[in-house]
């Protein structure tokens, strides 16, 4: 199995709960203590974040507990990239399906590091009611079958969250080395990653971890929310054509893709033959 960190406040309350559940599971893991964004100082976000860059970025400013969450995940990427193995993140308000026991911790490292340095395997703030028009309006561009999951990466993505994921030895590398100075991006803006630091990103269908944020209210959203501007419900109406366009545009070009890969591997049939 994959080594499993469980990134987690002490005085979060969280602990017994995920960790009752990887031990009935018999999964080897560790708690990683998250950054307390709580003792920090003024002065102490100053020296570790660059609120610029982050105002360039978002036209906002981080709060202070996304700067913590940030350094956080990026303390077990370094113990991660000193291991030379991939490994499974999760946060401790985790729930997960019987799939990541029985399917996730058990693929071959080199082959989920052939297809990409981070996969993620759920989304944030996604309820499971919601999972299958999540599937439906954000397919995979291509995909490839492991164990019964589907391993590939969306036609778009966005900030997901961070809720768990894998993440290969040379991802974590690579993450940890684009993390280098003051933070100056949202841990889970996996665009930025993917820019700046060339990190492969991509995704399982169906997701098997989903955050539990109905019951346990994150800190960091709350916080988030108030510096950033809710969109209106008739902005949201007016958008709604152009997603079921967008959609059926998506499942075209998957169609396409698939097709084309078929006659790939039936024309290199034909040669070997």
């Amino acid at each position: 199995m994959f080594d499993v960190h469980v990134i987690s406040l002490p005085r979060s309350g969280r602990r017994d709960s995920i960790g009752r559940v990887l031990s009935e599971k018999r999964v080897a893991f560790r708690f990683a203590d998250a950054v307390d964004a709580r003792i920090f100082t003024d002065a102490d976000i100053a020296e570790c974040y660059d609120d610029a860059a982050a105002r360039q970025l978002y036209r906002r400013s981080m709060t202070a507990a996304e700067v913590a969450c940030f350094l956080s995940h990026l303390s077990v990427w370094k113990e991660i990239a000193s291991t030379g193995r991939g490994a499974v993140v999760l946060e401790d308000d985790a729930i997960l399906e019987q799939g990541f026991f029985e399917r996730v911790l058990h693929m071959s490292d080199e082959r989920l590091a052939s297809i990409a340095d981070i996969v993620l395997l759920g989304r944030s703030k996604l309820p499971r009611t919601c999972a299958a028009a999540a599937y439906f309006h954000e397919p995979l561009k291509q995909s490839t079958l492991m164990d019964g999951l589907r391993v590939g990466a969306p036609f778009k993505q966005w900030t997901s969250g961070a809720v768990g994921y894998w993440i290969s030895a040379q991802g974590a590398r690579l993450a940890v080395e684009n993390a280098r100075g003051p933070i100056r991006a949202l841990l889970d803006d996996w665009p930025w990653h993917i820019d700046n630091a060339g990190v492969r990103v991509a995704e399982v269908r169906p997701y098997v971890v989903w955050e539990n944020f109905e019951v346990l209210p994150s800190s960091i959203e709350a916080e988030r929310r108030a510096l950033t501007k809710s969109r209106k419900a008739v902005h949201d109406a007016a958008l709604w054509p152009l997603r079921i366009v967008r959609t059926i545009w998506r499942w075209g070009a998957v169609a396409m893709l698939r097709m084309a890969t078929l006659i790939m591997k039936g024309d290199s049939r034909h040669e070997r033959s």
